[in-house]
């Protein structure tokens, strides 16, 4: 089979939205298919980078430029005067500016606009050379779905599948407000309606959402998941009730969003857990990974967070060094919004952590929430809302020497695995074909 993945997310970007598209482009090649992956040509900006797993033969990567040479330029000499680290520094305060606006305007604007025209150009060309089997798009942004649309059009026998990691109208951080969420969301059913001949998501709540908008689609889960090619031995790692004796190591990799993804729960169990002499501040250590310092500074001042001093930012590392402090961590922080907005949210993010042979705290969240209900199926983690009932799973971890709740179950784990996520997606495929009329 031939397939078109068309992403803007790809190596070398060391962000989690690659893994899902670069795992599944990787496992569909290993299992004898021929992977074109249609993206944007990686400008520093674009970063960080720094990733960049050896990938099959049979993966053909083409990058895509729509930068204007002005902009490009602007962009440069502006990252060239930052000294060191002109990359991630100017593509870290462009993200921040971007997530701002992002809380008014939805998806809308898009710098990623710009690569509609040439992307379907050189998509046009790619698919004019030999016959292709399938596109698979995977949002966000809007313009890889906008692009697929128009190729599909031009091309209606190949099948196309959606992907959405998160929701593009109606998502719970990013949608847009007023006017301009009944535009968005006209967009996407422009896109989608006509032309798409399924829709996948990564949680049944978002797959709801996106059946109620769309009936007539078949909607279809593919969680995020694991390489098992990059954790050989997590099937080893994961040990019942593991010891929380010696030095308490809390770790976090990912996003801070104050008031959404928010450690102040867990700040203010531990410093009372202090306070109490329950816990010495010597055997203590609350850790962040990520490009998120401004919005931890934030936290920390409104609630006085930091008042013992445990709490640690080590800003953006490596793919290799996020897992090397996961797996020296005895506790993992899941942060997520229990807004019914966000039930369905389930990040790359969680996937890494339930083969990793930690235990996840998840804060903010349930188990009507998607990640709260996986974390509670595989045994893997326990959830919190309130900052008391944090205290009391530290606490009783702290006086027992161990993490009880941590029960895994590794065949449920298994599911997960990217390599079954790919064959199954290959399969159908083949089956929507095999239900065309000849």
């Amino acid at each position: 089979m031939r397939i078109l993945l068309i992403t803007t997310y790809f190596y070398p970007q060391n962000r989690i939205p690659v893994l899902r598209v670069g795992q599944w482009a990787k496992y569909w090649a290993l299992q004898g298919h021929e992977v074109t992956v249609l993206t944007t040509e990686k400008y520093p900006f674009l970063g960080p980078y720094g990733y960049s797993p050896e990938l099959p033969e049979n993966v053909h990567v083409v990058e895509v430029p729509f930068l204007p040479d002005w902009l490009r330029t602007r962009f440069e000499r502006r990252g060239s005067a930052q000294g060191n680290a002109p990359a991630e520094s100017t593509g870290h305060r462009l993200r921040q500016r971007v997530r701002k606006l992002r809380g008014h305007i939805g998806s809308l604007v898009d710098i990623h606009d710009m690569w509609i025209s040439p992307a379907l150009r050189k998509g046009t060309e790619l698919l004019s050379l030999k016959p292709y089997d399938a596109i698979v798009s995977s949002f966000s942004p809007p313009a890889v779905h906008i692009v697929a649309t128009r190729l599909k059009a031009r091309h209606p026998e190949i099948i196309w599948l959606a992907d959405f990691r998160d929701l593009w109208a109606h998502n719970h951080i990013t949608s847009a407000r007023g006017i301009l969420r009944s535009i968005e969301s006209t967009l996407e059913a422009r896109s989608i309606r006509h032309r798409a001949d399924a829709l996948i998501t990564v949680s049944e709540p978002l797959a709801e959402s996106l059946r109620q908008r769309y009936p007539q689609h078949p909607v279809w889960v593919v969680e995020n998941g694991f390489d098992p090619d990059e954790f050989p031995k997590w099937r080893e790692q994961l040990r019942p009730a593991p010891s929380a004796t010696g030095m308490l190591r809390i770790c976090y990799a990912g996003t801070l969003y104050p008031d959404r993804r928010d450690p102040t729960p867990l700040l203010q169990a531990v410093n009372r857990l202090i306070d109490t002499g329950v816990l010495s501040r010597d055997r203590v250590s609350i850790d962040f990974y990520g490009q998120n310092e401004k919005e931890l500074t934030t936290i920390l001042q409104r609630c006085n967070g930091n008042r013992h001093g445990v709490v640690h930012a080590h800003g953006f590392v490596s793919r290799q060094d996020s897992l090397a402090a996961q797996a020296n961590s005895s506790l993992l922080l899941l942060l997520e919004s229990n807004e019914p907005a966000a039930r369905g949210v389930l990040t790359g993010k969680v996937f890494e952590y339930l083969v990793s042979g930690i235990p996840i705290l998840a804060v903010g969240i349930d188990t009507d929430n998607a990640a709260g209900a996986l974390l509670h199926h595989t045994g893997t983690g326990i959830c919190a809302t309130r900052s008391e009932e944090i205290q009391s799973i530290l606490e009783r971890a702290i006086r027992s020497g161990r993490f009880d709740f941590y029960q895994p179950q590794l065949e449920r784990i298994a599911l997960y695995a990217r390599d079954r996520q790919a064959g199954h997606l290959v399969g159908q495929v083949e089956r929507i074909r095999e239900a065309r009329p000849c």
